[in-house]
Parts: structure tokens; sequence; C-alpha cells
């Protein structure tokens, strides 16, 4: 019995290692740029094992995608019971709590779905449609929750958000020629997930004021 748990978990422990690889190496040359032979080398297995756990090199880069959205399906079941309904500051910790988990690993992340987009193929195709079907779901959820006016236009809010989220990604290297600094970097991350969240908030949410119609100044007349 010991010996199979054993074997089990060196198993695992070589998918993680092939999935990471991959990952690194699509995220570096894109995915027609890396053979299976690249990603075997540089993670020290065999060519088999990789057809043994994903089937094909399409097979693992699906395995990827599916890895690399998981960190995003979090934010929808992590601890998210816990606030769900609450005031926004209580949401806003929690994303924190989830920036913490992932700022180590973000720039990877941020370079593969760069790399994904940018290549303009069905690679980036599938991982945009996962990324709006993830966003599509917050917003249904918030909107479940009563904190969308019933005017707001649900077609495009989702949209909107991934705008929000994707330029930045995208955008980063030249954020970061303005600023001096990486967005990425935790302290503006939370910063700018505080500004977005009002933004949404006030712009969506039931509470927010509505603009005041202009008025022409009041000018004392003289006597």
């Amino acid at each position: 019995m010991k010996k199979k748990a054993t074997a089990k978990t060196a198993a695992d422990a070589g998918r993680s290692r092939l999935l990471r690889v991959a990952m690194r190496l699509f995220a570096d040359r894109g995915f027609d740029g890396v053979t299976v032979r690249d990603i075997a080398s540089a993670a020290g297995v065999s060519v088999g094992l990789i057809n043994h756990h994903f089937g094909s090199k399409a097979g693992l880069r699906e395995a990827v995608d599916a890895s690399f959205m998981a960190q995003f399906e979090e934010l929808l079941s992590a601890d998210l019971p816990e606030v769900r309904g609450l005031e926004p500051e209580a949401t806003l910790q929690w994303l924190d709590r989830w920036i913490d988990r992932h700022i180590d690993n973000w720039g990877l992340s941020t370079q593969y779905m760069r790399r994904a987009l940018l290549e303009g193929s069905e690679w980036g195709a599938a991982i945009f449609e996962r990324f709006f079907r993830f966003i599509r779901r917050s917003v249904d959820i918030m909107d479940a929750q009563g904190r969308i006016r019933p005017d707001v236009d649900r077609l495009w809010l989702p949209l909107l958000v991934v705008y929000l989220d994707l330029g930045t990604l995208l955008l980063d290297p030249y954020v970061e020629k303005v600023l001096g600094r990486s967005g990425f970097e935790k302290d503006l991350w939370r910063r700018r997930y505080r500004a977005y969240l009002d933004l949404i908030w006030r712009g969506a949410g039931p509470a927010a004021e509505q603009p005041k119609p202009a008025t022409a100044p009041v000018v004392a007349s003289k006597r």
C-alpha cells in the first residue's frame, strides 16, 4: 500500500513539473515554437511520460490552460461564501488574500496569457473564452445577489470587466514605463483592484448616485 502511495506521489509530482515547464516554454516561445522533446528535456522526463499523462502536446496545453484558469476560478469557490453579499471592504480583503496566494507566480501567469492572446491563434481564442466565462459567472453571482442595478447592460458589463483586467495584463510593460514599476507589484495591484471595484460598484451598483444635471452658475445681480 505504501509503495502505491509513493508511486502516486511521484507521478503527481512528475505531472506538476511537466505543467510548470510546459507553461514556461509556451510563454517564452509560443505553442508552435515548442516540441514535445523540448518539454521532456527541460522537465527531465521521457517523451513517453508526456504521452502517458496528456496524450499529446495539445493535451498538455489543454491541461496547462486548465491549471492556469484554476487560479481565477478560486475566486468563485475558495472562501467566497464568507463575503457574498457583504460590504465591499470584506470583498477587498478576500481579494488581498487571493493576491497573496498567487503573486509569486504571477509573472509567469501574465507572460503566458499575454503570449496566448497576442498570437491570435486558437490557443488565444480558447484562453479568452475561458476567461470570459469566468467573468460572466462572477457577474451572474453579483446579479443574483442584487448587487447590479436593473438598468445596467448585462451583455456588456462582463466584457467591460474583461477589458479592465486584460488591458492591464497586456499593457503592463508600458504601464511600467509610465509608473516606473509594474502594475502587478503587490501594493499597486491591491490599489488597482480597489479602483476597479470602486468603479464597478459605483457605476453598476444599486446604491450608485446618479449624476445631477448641470446647472448654470448663479450670478449675483448688481443693484
